[in-house]
């Protein structure tokens, strides 16, 4: 796992400008009925979005459930499409159908394929992600990502993931040291 998030990084470096600064003032991306999650990273305020995908009656289109693209803050907020390369190493999401479950996908980050997500869709136009965040099962609000980027190749520090528990709606989260 560690390999997989160090080439995520080196991805990152090699296709994002990078803008280092810790006390960046991160934009958040606005609350729409699409909106499931988003990560951002200490390298600049740019955000990914992961949205879901409907048809014209609202409902998730199996074939791709999850749509995946920048928002490019740093360039006056302009969407822009991931990249092959940040699609295939970095950002990208696979998505399937749930075998016991039909009404909802199970999805894998591609950088982070041990972290489960399931995408529940609980009416028209409206679904979520919920994955387990210390052990809690929890709606999935965002994922951060510190790397270092000092050297020849970014490390990364950590990942922290924030949701809420679904029981008891308190505030979730979990910090992945890479060791």
């Amino acid at each position: 796992m560690n390999y997989l998030i160090n080439v995520l990084l080196v991805l990152i470096v090699l296709v994002v400008p990078v803008n280092y600064n810790e006390d960046y003032n991160y934009p958040l991306p606005p609350k729409t009925n699409e909106l499931l999650f988003y990560i951002q990273r200490n390298h600049n305020a740019n955000t990914i979005v992961y949205e879901a995908n409907f048809n014209e009656n609202g409902i998730l289109i199996d074939e791709e459930p999850v749509l995946v693209s920048w928002i490019r803050y740093d360039e006056e907020g302009q969407r822009k499409k991931l990249t092959y390369i940040q699609r295939i190493y970095a950002y990208g999401i696979e998505c399937k159908k749930d075998i016991s479950d039909n009404s909802q996908f199970i999805l894998e980050l591609v950088a982070h394929e041990d972290k489960k997500l399931w995408l529940v869709q609980s009416e028209p136009e409206k679904a979520d992600v919920y994955t387990f965040i210390n052990n809690r099962y929890s709606l999935l609000d965002h994922l951060f990502i510190q790397a270092d980027n000092s050297g020849i190749w970014p490390k990364v520090e950590y990942i922290e993931l924030f949701g809420t528990d679904t029981l008891t709606r308190e505030a979730t989260y979990e910090k992945y040291l890479n060791k």
